[in-house]
């Protein structure tokens, strides 16, 4: 059962310095939680935002375990939940490719679950170099919602945003929070990241929660920002400011609720037009 609890969205600056990285997240991770926050979210390349997706490649094994050790040992010492937004894992069997993880920790460090983001950003912005995401990074294969004490959360990563479907599929699934670690260009998002965060909110009646790297990483690489939490209604309970900093509202189950009831679209989908059978949900 779905509880109140404060979570915290950080927004990063990132680079391509792992160990600076995963110092900065210690830190908000820290002032997170001395604010209240018992989920702190991470966003996308929260430990090493590359110049090119390439460039991930370089990352020794022993330098990917310890991104995600450290998340474990900062969840383990603030005995708090940690959203780990998305981060490189080596692909089994696959030298050229990695998949871009997230995963949700709990207090006492384990891990309760991971998702692969489903959705490749390969795209010719305007005004910006070219993007092939999937030239070094495999799609993931599943939906995942996973049931915590705090309540139920549907995990994405970044470019999923662009695709409702799977957020009707996570909130048919049980998703009471929306999660969307992100690191979207200034190109895009200046026009479509708001807008998008509140739709998926509005139409699936969920809390959504959206941690992004914000400013110029490198001559070619310039992420939007404006890290926020938004309710079922749509409307932005709290956005980052435009620097390192963090994002911080709280969850309430009965707002949640009286959304749904207020206006029970659940009730009103065309089953018999539409399908509504994605893939079971895991956790694991």
């Amino acid at each position: 059962m779905s509880r109140r609890f404060l979570l915290a969205c950080v927004q990063l600056h990132g680079s391509d310095e792992l160990q600076a990285n995963l110092e900065r997240c210690r830190r908000w991770i820290k002032e997170s939680v001395e604010r209240g926050a018992e989920l702190v979210l991470l966003p996308e390349d929260f430990a090493f935002l590359a110049r090119g997706e390439q460039d991930k490649h370089n990352l020794t094994s022993a330098q990917l375990s310890k991104i995600i050790e450290t998340i474990r040992e900062e969840a383990l010492r603030h005995s708090v939940h940690i959203l780990a937004g998305g981060y490189p894992v080596r692909v089994e069997g696959e030298e050229h490719k990695l998949y871009n993880r997230a995963t949700l920790f709990s207090p006492d460090g384990t891990e309760l679950a991971h998702y692969e983001k489903l959705h490749l950003f390969d795209a010719d912005p305007p005004g910006a170099p070219p993007l092939r995401e999937s030239h070094h990074i495999q799609r993931g294969e599943r939906v995942v919602v996973v049931d915590t004490p705090l309540c139920k959360i549907g995990l994405s990563i970044c470019y999923d945003l662009r695709f409702p479907e799977l957020y009707r599929a996570l909130a048919l699934q049980g998703a009471e929070l929306l999660t969307v670690p992100a690191a979207f260009t200034l190109t895009t998002g200046k026009d479509h990241w708001r807008i998008l965060l509140q739709a998926r909110a509005i139409e699936n009646q969920c809390y959504l929660a959206a941690p992004a790297q914000w400013g110029r990483h490198s001559d070619t690489r310039f992420s939007f920002g404006s890290s926020l939490i938004c309710d079922p209604w749509g409307t932005v309970l709290a956005c980052a400011p435009e620097s390192e900093g963090i994002a911080l509202a709280e969850f309430q189950p009965a707002y949640l609720e009286s959304v749904r009831q207020r206006i029970p679209c659940r009730s009103h989908l065309r089953h018999d037009l539409f399908s509504f059978n994605p893939p079971s949900p895991s956790s694991t």
